[in-house]
């Protein structure tokens, strides 16, 4: 079983929204059982599974401070694939512990940049890999670009396809499902797909 937790110490940045889609995407690719932890009090992805006609991906709400117990009882239900939802507070830490890869999403703001140092820096006391994600990008601006650029003085490995902004993935959270359910052949599914595929390659 693989742990990912989706993690910045920052609200706004689009964890859950990844989440969701990196979770259905690794049902659909490889047809493996996929739970949801959703560790944030606000409960968003465990009220889109409400909404939700399909079965998988599983979620469920865990108290950040038991998720030790709730990815322990995900692996002994025999699934295949864990990711953690977490909430945009310092305490992150436990989330950071238990994942065999730390996703950190992070937008073209200045705001995303500068959380950017205590996450990583946290990953690293705990000796945990790190990549990064750059979500909510800007169409028809070099501002994507740019933030590449600082991105990688961080020295870790930075995800090539950037998931824009698209109005698919707010309208699929609000139907309970995801962009390729939507709109199969959208931009948008097509990013999230190869977003997931490099995510493949950094376990």
């Amino acid at each position: 079983m693989k742990v990912l937790s989706v993690v910045l110490q920052k609200g706004g940045v689009g964890k859950t929204t990844l989440a969701l889609h990196w979770a259905v995407e690794a049902h659909r690719q490889h047809s493996d059982p996929v739970a949801i932890l959703d560790l944030d009090v606000q409960a968003s992805a465990v009220r889109w599974y409400q909404r939700r006609e399909a079965e998988h991906p599983l979620v469920r709400q865990a108290d950040a401070s038991r998720a030790k117990e709730a990815v322990a009882a995900c692996r002994g239900e025999g699934m295949s694939w864990v990711f953690l939802d977490t909430m945009p507070r310092a305490n992150s830490a436990m989330a950071i512990r238990l994942a065999d890869l730390c996703v950190i999403p992070c937008g073209p703001s200045v705001l995303d940049i500068e959380a950017l140092a205590s996450t990583i820096a946290l990953a690293a006391t705990h000796s945990r890999p790190c990549v990064l994600v750059i979500n909510q990008g800007r169409h028809s601006s070099g501002i994507n670009q740019k933030v590449r650029k600082v991105l990688q003085q961080y020295g870790l490995p930075v995800c090539p396809v950037p998931v824009m902004r698209r109005a698919v993935l707010v309208d699929a959270f609000i139907e309970g499902a995801v962009a390729v359910e939507l709109q199969p052949h959208s931009k948008a599914a097509r990013e999230i797909a190869a977003t997931w595929q490099w995510l493949l390659t950094q376990l």
